[in-house]
C-alpha cells in the first residue's frame, strides 16, 4: 500500500472545477485520453456505482468504482475491482486566491502483477501526478469552451 497526497492549483472557481470533476457521465469527454466510457450502473443518496473503460499503463481495462459526492467540495472515488482494487482518491475542492487548491489523499493498494513489480508502483504515482496536472489544464480548457 502506498500513500500521498497531490496538490494543484486551478484558475477556476471551486463550484465550475468541482461541476467539472464529478460530473461522471461527461468526464470522458473531459480526459478521452485515459477516460474512454463511464457508465453509471447504480446510483442512490449515497453515490454512484460506475463501470469506467479507462486507459491504465497503456493497456485499456474496465473497472467499478464508487463515487461519493459531498457538496460542496468533497469527491470520493473508491476502486472496486482491476489492479488497483482498494484503492481510493479523496478530493478536496478549497477556494484561494480567485481560484481552487485541489488536493488528492491517495491511497494506493496493488494488487496483481503491481504487487510483484516495485518500479510498476512508483511509476504509477509519477503518472497519476502527470494526470492531475493533465486534468487542471483539461478542464480551465473544457470552461473555457462552455463559457464561450
Amino acid at each position: 500500500m502506498k500513500q500521498f497526497t497531490l496538490q494543484r492549483y486551478s484558475k477556476l472557481s471551486q463550484p465550475h472545477i468541482f461541476q467539472i470533476s464529478t460530473d461522471v457521465e461527461n468526464f470522458h469527454n473531459i480526459m478521452p485520453n485515459y477516460f474512454k466510457s463511464l457508465d453509471v450502473l447504480e446510483e442512490n443518496k449515497y453515490g454512484k456505482i460506475v463501470n469506467e473503460k479507462i486507459n491504465f499503463l497503456g493497456i485499456t481495462i474496465q473497472i467499478k468504482t464508487k463515487h461519493v459526492i459531498v457538496y460542496p467540495n468533497i469527491h470520493e472515488i473508491y476502486i472496486m475491482t482491476g489492479p488497483l482494487k482498494g484503492s481510493s482518491f479523496i478530493e478536496f475542492y478549497d477556494e484561494k486566491d480567485n481560484g481552487t487548491v485541489i488536493t488528492i489523499d491517495v491511497t494506493l493498494r496493488f494488487n496483481n502483477f503491481l504487487k510483484l513489480f516495485p518500479f510498476l508502483q512508483n511509476f504509477v504515482v509519477k503518472k497519476m501526478s502527470k494526470t492531475m496536472d493533465e486534468f487542471v489544464i483539461c478542464a480551465e480548457k473544457s470552461w473555457q469552451m462552455i463559457s464561450s
